[in-house]
């Protein structure tokens, strides 16, 4: 071990780290198992290290939507418009992507334990209300996370799987929460040392298509004043900055086609994405 390595490791002893896993990554066997594995060899080295795996199904609603029920995903700003029917096929895609992912990350031998749907007492959250005449059908916001009932399955688990479907606080219903968004909460509230959000988005470009390493709110805003980000990475980078003014220390965007993308982003100094820091912070 370097000691680079050496050196970002024990910053993340007694940690948590929330991952976000796109449906695009969970699509594909190897980019998953890069993410597992890479896991896998955090909670291995860093002692007390805890994660938080939330995994989105975008992808895999999209196409099940299209060839089933012939219709295409309406989305306002890389928010999902959720229909019953898209709940029902949501119910069971991310129950398979859950099992796929529980069985993979016990192969690597890792403590996990899954959660098939967030119930009440981890996560209360409420049916969206119509938003500027926008009825979002099934989609849910979080109104609160109890940390203390999540961090009780972490003294037998290092892992805990979660996907972005809720119980409505008042009704039970299903509802949908956008992942990116579960992902930030569940940071905030368990007091994460960093959010992570995997999927086939290497790091934001500037306008020449170059890296950009770095991010900072003054930064931020540029990038949504030029027009850079847009559609879905909108999200991403709005919990970001939220997830940093609530005391995320860090939050990384990285590739999960990238083999070792995660091990390469938290134990080197270059990373191999675009992190969000506050402008004060060297790490």
């Amino acid at each position: 071990m370097s000691k680079t390595q050496s050196f970002y490791q024990s910053i993340l002893q007694n940690s948590t780290l929330v991952v976000k896993v796109s449906g695009k990554i969970c699509d594909h066997q190897q980019s998953i198992e890069n993410v597992i594995r890479d896991i896998k060899q955090l909670l291995s080295t860093i002692t007390k290290l805890k994660v938080v795996l939330v995994f989105g199904f975008g992808r895999q609603l999209d196409n099940y939507m299209k060839n089933v029920h012939q219709t295409e995903p309406q989305k306002i700003n890389g928010r999902r418009i959720t229909s019953k029917d898209d709940i029902e096929a949501a119910k069971k895609i991310s129950g398979q992507i859950l099992i796929d992912i529980f069985s993979l990350s016990s192969r690597y031998n890792i403590r996990n334990f899954p959660i098939p749907i967030s119930k009440k007492d981890f996560i209360a959250a409420k049916k969206r209300e119509v938003v500027d005449g926008v009825d979002y059908g099934q989609v849910g916001d979080v109104i609160s996370v109890d940390a203390l009932e999540i961090q009780k399955l972490f003294k037998e688990h290092d892992m805990i799987i979660m996907p972005s479907l809720v119980l409505d606080k008042n009704t039970s219903d299903v509802l949908n929460v956008n992942a990116d968004t579960i992902a930030t909460e569940l940071a905030v509230n368990l007091s994460a040392s960093k959010l992570i959000f995997i999927s086939d988005v290497p790091y934001i470009k500037d306008l020449n298509g170059d890296r950009i390493s770095s991010v900072d709110e003054n930064v931020a805003k540029k990038l949504f004043d030029e027009k850079i980000i847009s559609d879905g990475m909108i999200i991403k980078v709005e919990n970001s900055l939220k997830a940093l003014d609530q005391g995320v220390q860090k939050i990384h965007i990285i590739s999960g086609e990238i083999e070792n993308a995660l091990l390469t982003e938290l134990e080197t100094e270059e990373g191999i994405g675009t992190v969000f820091q506050k402008q004060s912070l060297d790490y």
